[in-house]
This record gives C-alpha cells, sequence and structure tokens, in this order.
C-alpha cells in the first residue's frame, strides 16, 4: 500500500502533458512536471517522494525529502498558525503540519519562523502526513558525552525539549545541555538557537548552561540601569538595599540580589550614596 512519506521506485505507465503518472499495478500516482527532475519516457523506473497535494491528492516528486520513511531529522519552521500548530519545511513543495498537541502549552514558548525542530514523520486519521517532535533517546543517541575540558565553553544548542524547571538543548557536535529557567534570557522558544556557556559537567556525560553573561558584564549593565533610573528622577530615588525584592523586580528587572551588588558596585566607585532608605546620584544629591 502506497502512502504519503515513503520514498518508491515505481514505473512510468503513460505520460500526459501536464506531467506522468506512475504505477504499482493498482494505483495511479501523479508526477508532475514541475516535480520531475528529468524527462521521463514510458516504461522508465523512478525513484519518487510520495505526498499529499493541495486537493489532497497521492502525489510524487523526484525531489529529495530531508527526512522520509523512518528517518528523523531537523527541520526549520517556515509558517506559524495561531491556535493550530506550525509548518516546517522538509525540503520538498509540500510542508510538513505540527499539530498544536506537540507544542508547548505556553504560546510564548512556541517556536518561531526560522527556528529548527528535531521531527519524525507521522500521519493523523486520515492519513495525511505530519510532522512529530523527537525527543529521549533518538536525540541522546546523536549526542556526545562532554569531559571536563567543556566547562566555560561557549556553545550554542538548539531547544528538542521543556523540563519542569527548564529546556533541553542539543548542541551540534557536542553534548546535551540543560538550561535552567533562571539561567536563561527571558522566555526561551521550542526550536529556538540559545548560545550560553558551560557551568557544570554532570557525570552522565551532560552539561549545564547559562545564557546570562558573566557577573562583571552583569553588574556592569544592571548598575547602567539604575544609573539610567536615577537619571531620570533628577538624581534621586525612593529604591536601596531595604527595598523589597518584588518592588526591584517590578522597577528594574532584576533580583533583588543583583540589585545589590550592582548598588555595591555604584557607591564603591564613588558614583551614589544612600541616605534614609534613598539612593541619589553622588554628583546631585539633595536632601528629600
Amino acid at each position: 500500500m502506497l502512502k504519503p512519506g515513503m520514498m518508491v521506485t515505481l514505473p512510468v505507465v503513460r505520460v500526459a502533458a501536464f506531467g506522468y503518472f506512475l504505477s504499482n499495478g493498482t494505483e495511479d500516482i501523479l508526477l508532475h512536471n514541475r516535480e520531475a527532475t528529468t524527462t521521463l519516457m514510458p516504461e522508465d523506473e523512478v525513484t519518487v517522494f510520495l505526498y499529499h497535494d493541495h486537493d489532497n491528492r497521492l502525489s510524487a516528486t523526484m525531489v529529495e525529502p530531508i527526512i522520509k520513511n523512518d528517518e528523523i531529522g531537523w527541520l526549520t519552521v517556515v509558517g506559524v498558525k495561531p491556535h493550530h500548530g506550525v509548518f516546517v519545511h522538509n525540503g520538498v513543495s509540500r510542508d510538513l503540519f505540527v499539530s498544536i498537541d506537540e507544542l508547548p502549552t505556553e504560546r510564548e514558548a512556541w517556536p518561531a519562523v526560522g527556528d529548527r525542530l528535531f521531527c519524525s514523520l507521522t500521519w493523523d486519521k486520515k492519513g495525511r502526513l505530519m510532522g512529530r517532535l523527537v525527543k529521549g533517546a533518538p536525540v541522546m543517541s546523536q549526542a556526545i558525552s562532554a569531559d571536563e575540558t567543556w566547562l566555560g565553553r561557549e556553545v550554542t544548542g538548539t531547544i528538542y525539549h521543556f523540563l519542569e524547571e527548564g529546556a533541553a538543548l542539543f548542541i551540534e557536535d557536542g553534548p546535551i545541555a540543560f538550561l535552567h529557567r533562571d539561567e536563561a534570557l527571558g522566555m526561551p522558544r521550542l526550536g529556538q538557537a540559545i548560545t550560553g556557556r558551560v557551568q557544570f559537567v554532570r557525570e552522565d556525560g551532560r552539561v549545564n548552561v547559562t545564557a546570562r553573561p558573566l557577573r562583571t558584564e552583569q553588574q556592569k549593565t544592571d548598575a547602567n540601569r539604575i544609573l539610567h533610573v536615577l537619571q531620570e528622577r533628577s538624581g534621586r530615588m525612593p529604591y536601596g538595599d531595604k527595598s523589597t525584592p518584588d518592588v526591584i523586580v517590578s522597577r528594574f528587572q532584576m533580583s533583588k540580589s543583583a540589585f545589590k551588588r550592582a548598588l555595591g558596585k555604584l557607591m564603591k566607585e564613588g558614583k551614589i550614596e544612600q541616605r534614609d532608605g534613598w539612593t541619589y546620584l553622588r554628583d546631585s544629591s539633595t536632601k528629600k
């Protein structure tokens, strides 16, 4: 039985103005002229990939797909259909649909156009070809085991699966990596390429990574953010090291500990001072 997703070799049984008809003896398949890579004659045998065209007819192409049959591979997202799913490109004219059932519950974590998903082929109840996300052992089998030489390396990996506390990344020619949600910059997406630094090498050969900059770089960024707020408020603000964590996160988009480290850096540099729970720029401080 012929079905989409298969790579098969079939004979040409007749030629039409718009293409070629192939057959397995019981079913005819159209190979449209635009899907043929060479001129064919009756009785020629041709290897083709089967798919459903836009009229839901089983059709053939001589263009080889990225994945076929039982293969798995990385496919690029080419379209997003809100509330339904995404489309990925498999190297042929008909893109594969990946259902919402395969995607994260949070819409913000859905892949965007240009992201890559690790997919295999599947079929819906009507026999239509679709993409299915791959995780677990098939991904692990393509990864290597890390040793201590990976510690501190800058790596780029693709998020292929979300876990309870973070995301799993596949590093090409590298190990599987775990990105804790506290080490991410914002909400990561499925299929997103993330660049980070290896923080820890685990006994099983996997690694933990962070997407956050080194603390010294982060302190500089946080300190500049505090200075910007002070400048907006004429050199004074009712926030200091006694302010609550919720207020700090809401106003400065950083943790209380990061805020205190940045304040300490600015005070050490002589740029600010604190009085009575307020923070002042040193060159423009006035009494409250």
